[in-house]
């Protein structure tokens, strides 16, 4: 038994471990969005060993890319520099 377990669901599965998961993956998308890269390897770690799959790794990353995160004048959304 793991030290981190605090109660057990109905299937049997540790609720803790839910919970850690999805502070680790939180924790991976704001190092990304913040790029703190050097920090992302060990929160996919962390998260991989509560039990998050690839591709909820990867929805994360697909996500951050996909957000445009402020004004840049070569992603052409940053109105007040549009030419036409």
């Amino acid at each position: 038994m793991r030290n981190d377990v605090i109660a057990s669901d109905q299937n049997g599965s540790r609720v803790a471990d839910g919970v850690l998961k999805a502070t680790s993956l939180i924790y991976f998308k704001e190092a990304l969005v913040n790029e703190q890269y050097e920090d992302c390897a060990d929160f996919i770690w962390t998260a991989q060993a509560f039990g998050a799959q690839q591709s909820e790794i990867s929805r994360i990353i697909a996500e951050v890319i996909r957000t445009d995160t402020g004004p840049n004048e070569a992603n052409g959304r940053n109105k007040s520099r549009r030419r036409f």
